[in-house]
């Protein structure tokens, strides 16, 4: 029988598969000539299997950052002192 996991508790371990399958997600981009990185036509066997895993914990993480398929980086925010932003937009 499986373990009992109070809303916190769950909510830790869903964030830890969503990691890991992150990080094997990472392993089993798309390389050169449409092929995997693992060698295989992408996307892999194993591409599948994590994008499912993730979507699957992702669910139980609504609040959080979790709905794209690899969670990407927020672009910084500009800011007065940003020289890149011009000043009639700031």
């Amino acid at each position: 029988m499986g373990a009992l996991y109070t809303s916190a508790a769950f909510r830790e371990y869903a964030r830890a598969q969503v990691a890991h399958a992150d990080i094997l997600l990472t392993k089993h981009a798309e390389s050169a000539l449409s092929l995997c990185r693992c060698g295989r036509p992408h996307p892999c066997d194993d591409r599948q299997h994590w994008l499912q895993r993730r979507a699957h914990f992702g669910r139980f993480l609504v609040d959080e950052q979790y709905s794209s398929e690899v969670q990407q980086p927020h672009p910084p925010n500009p800011t007065r002192a940003d020289l890149s932003t011009p000043d009639d937009l700031g």
